[in-house]
């Protein structure tokens, strides 16, 4: 069979003829892939030519997004059989710490884990792939042209669950039980900020729409972007950033009780830590490469964070129970808020067109997706 990914020696992505997998042990399945997304991971990884090939290997098979078909399961697979239609988790734990071994490899506390398409292990930029039961979760009836956003809803999910925890401390400003941090529409009376609209930014604010937090998005692109269109159709408000102080943003919005940065643009995070209100949670999801100096005033970021009582942490990956989870909201925001999230998937390729599918699209590109059934 066919897969994409690195070679060493070689710069950029390349296809080779790889042999398929089979089950080798008793609890695993033999998945046939049928999508897979690319994320901007995957971008910085050809761009900066990180290459994490698995041990005695020479080449990855890239691809962390992925949906798939079950084809053949082990006999001892209790929940899963031929046909199901299931999402992959990305993150393999250490198998040595307290977290890992309590189902949070996505807080694994010695670095040891590897991830599927980006350290250490095989990806799903191929045909087939076979893993455990346990880092395979199933798709519901009906979702299964959503399905591929569900490791990109997850790392939100994972965000906004942190987010809810951590506001447990403050639980008595809600004013109406169901706007508790457990409940529902935990967001209601909530301002929240999200620093860019790629897919975790507008999923992110998909989710708290969802909770029904008063959410305003920032990016840097024209009114006639896809991304200002599904923001308003998310019923959340659009701020260009172009040419806005910092303050300019207050005056629009007023001070944010929850800011989910997904830009990895480090100025404009650091600039906007002070806005926080009192009691505020700042959660950075983006990963900034190369280096860059930003000049900020120290002390006003470290005194508003003192004296407001400010929550900034940072948040990586996910795991498999944010999946469930994300599977689960996939539904409530297809009913919410209709075909939204169809849209965010903007183009789609057959995976031996790889090259095409990862040149810039411009201002209609947001989600890009390989789609196996379709033609070359």
């Amino acid at each position: 069979m066919y897969a994409v990914g690195l070679e060493k020696g070689s710069h950029g992505l390349v296809v080779r003829e790889i042999p398929k997998p089979f089950i080798e042990s008793d609890n695993q399945v033999l998945v046939k892939v049928l999508q897979a997304g690319i994320c901007g991971t995957d971008r910085n990884m050809i761009r900066w030519g990180e290459k994490d090939f698995p041990p005695g290997e020479d080449f990855l098979v890239l691809g962390h997004e992925a949906m798939g078909q079950v084809q053949v399961v082990g006999p001892g697979v209790k929940t899963l059989q031929p046909g199901d239609i299931v999402v992959p988790t990305v993150r393999r734990g250490c198998g040595q710490c307290a977290c890992c071994l309590n189902g949070q490899s996505d807080m694994c506390c010695t670095g040891l884990y590897r991830e599927r398409g980006i350290h250490k292990i095989h990806g799903y930029f191929t045909e087939y792939f076979v893993d455990d039961e346990e880092y395979l979760a199933k798709v519901p009836t009906g979702l299964a042209d959503l399905a591929v956003l569900t490791e990109p809803l997850s790392i939100s999910e994972k965000a906004i669950s942190q987010l809810r925890t951590l506001q447990l401390r403050v639980l008595w400003l809600a004013r109406h039980q169901e706007h508790q941090p457990g409940a529902k529409e935990w967001g209601h009376g909530k301002i929240a900020l999200v620093i860019g609209a790629g897919p975790i930014g507008l999923l992110g604010t998909a989710l708290l729409r969802l909770g029904d937090a008063e959410t305003y998005v920032i990016e840097i692109v024209g009114e006639e972007h896809i991304k200002v269109q599904l923001i308003r159709e998310l019923g959340a408000h659009y701020i260009d950033g172009r040419g806005k102080t910092v303050e300019d943003i207050v005056a629009e919005m007023g001070n944010p009780d929850i800011i989910l940065e997904a830009s990895g643009a480090s100025k404009l995070a650091l600039s906007l830590m002070p806005i926080l209100a009192r009691n505020g949670v700042y959660i950075l999801t983006g990963i900034p490469r190369g280096e860059r100096e930003v000049q900020l005033d120290g002390n006003l970021i470290l005194r508003q964070m003192v004296r407001c009582n400010h929550l900034i942490i940072g948040s990586l990956n996910s795991n498999r129970e944010h999946f469930v989870t994300a599977l689960h909201d996939l539904a409530r925001l297809r009913d919410t808020f209709g075909s939204v999230l169809d849209k965010v998937i903007t183009h789609r390729y057959h995976l031996l067109d790889y090259q095409e599918a990862f040149q810039p699209k411009g201002s209609s590109e947001l989600k890009v997706i390989f789609d196996m059934q379709r033609q070359q």
